[in-house]
């Protein structure tokens, strides 16, 4: 009978791969933390697309939103709606939309831009800066990045590049750092429909009315300036004869006006607008002083007359209107406006 000797280490290591039991205590230890760990990074990587999501989406957004009101800067920016009358005016488009912007391959002219983040609505810019400004002005705070404006004639679009701070967890921290960029970008183009139809029908209706109807040779002498002739001044001789001639200047009539019951004021010629002129060829000033307490007395009712201008003509053997200068700034600070005919 032979007598087989084994070491027990080696009847050890064998009893441990050919038993089963502690299998499923080995399997659970090594197989739950994997679990564990991955889903860990799945939640990680969901959060992250999602911030990715969410970050375009706001700049896709506010590109879109720009694009569509900036044809008119009063527009709002949500629902588009504007106020009666409230326009950028008729030639923006040529004096405020950043037209040099189409000789950037001739100059260093770059893009409208705006940085972020704003510190809240900017009022008071006009033209694109504006525009961007007040588009800015609705982001979060915690959105960086800019927005850009480019002018290419026929193509223009808007271009939100943004950017977010995403805190990563201790668990990843070795592979991306202790915090990651969540960047995007996203551009709209300026699609201008009213601009487009009424470029379309001056197109088609206006250039085929004019074509033919006038000749180059034509056009040349039609923008010649036209020879004008020289007339004669107006020569004033009498009181009457300045009176009728203020009538034809102002388109007025003479007319009465009672100042108080027991005082008339005739005026030389009464205009549309309510104005009295009076006009004044051989005078002195004591009379002047006397009519100019009742023109004063009608302004202050402001009832039969909205204003009184003396016109004084010169005497045909004078150079110039006599009239003194404490006068004439007593009439002036009265209400009474001066015009002298020299």
């Amino acid at each position: 009978m032979s007598f087989i000797y084994k070491r027990p280490f080696v009847i050890t290591v064998r009893r441990f791969f050919d038993g089963h039991s502690g299998q499923f205590t080995i399997e659970a230890s090594l197989t739950l933390p994997i679990i564990l760990i991955a889903t860990l990074l799945l939640i990680f990587l969901s959060l992250f697309a999602y911030q990715q999501a969410s970050v375009h989406y706001t700049a896709a957004l506010t590109a879109d939103r720009t694009a569509y009101i900036w044809d008119n800067s009063r527009k709002d920016p949500v629902t588009g709606s504007v106020g009666l009358g409230q326009t950028d005016g008729l030639y923006w488009r040529l004096t405020n939309d950043h037209v040099m912007n189409l000789f950037s391959f001739l100059l260093p002219i770059a893009p409208v831009s705006v940085q972020l983040p704003t510190s809240g609505p900017v009022t008071g810019q006009s033209g694109p800066a504006g525009k961007l400004s007040r588009a800015a002005g609705s982001l979060p705070e915690q959105l960086r990045g800019e927005i850009d404006y480019t002018n290419h004639g026929f193509l223009r679009y808007i271009r939100v590049a943004l950017e977010k701070k995403f805190h990563v967890p201790s668990l990843a921290r070795k592979w991306w750092g202790k915090e990651a960029d969540v960047e995007t970008s996203s551009q709209s183009y300026i699609i201008d429909p009213i601009e487009t139809i009424r470029l379309t029908d001056l197109t088609r209706t206006f250039i085929g009315e004019i074509q033919g109807r006038i000749k180059p040779k034509d056009a040349l002498k039609a923008m010649v300036d036209p020879k004008t002739s020289v007339k004669e001044p107006v020569k004033i001789t009498s009181e009457s004869e300045a009176a009728e001639h203020l009538r034809g200047l102002v388109g007025g009539v003479s007319k009465k006006f009672n100042v108080t019951p027991e005082t008339v004021r005739v005026v030389d010629a009464l205009d549309a607008s309510g104005v009295g002129h009076q006009a004044y060829y051989t005078f002195n000033e004591k009379n002047l002083r006397e009519q100019m307490a009742k023109d004063v007395e009608l302004l202050k009712q402001g009832v039969q007359i909205k204003g009184v201008v003396w016109h004084f003509f010169k005497l045909s053997k004078n150079d110039k209107v006599k009239l003194s200068q404490g006068l004439k700034r007593e009439l002036e600070q009265k209400g009474i406006v001066v015009v002298f005919h020299e």
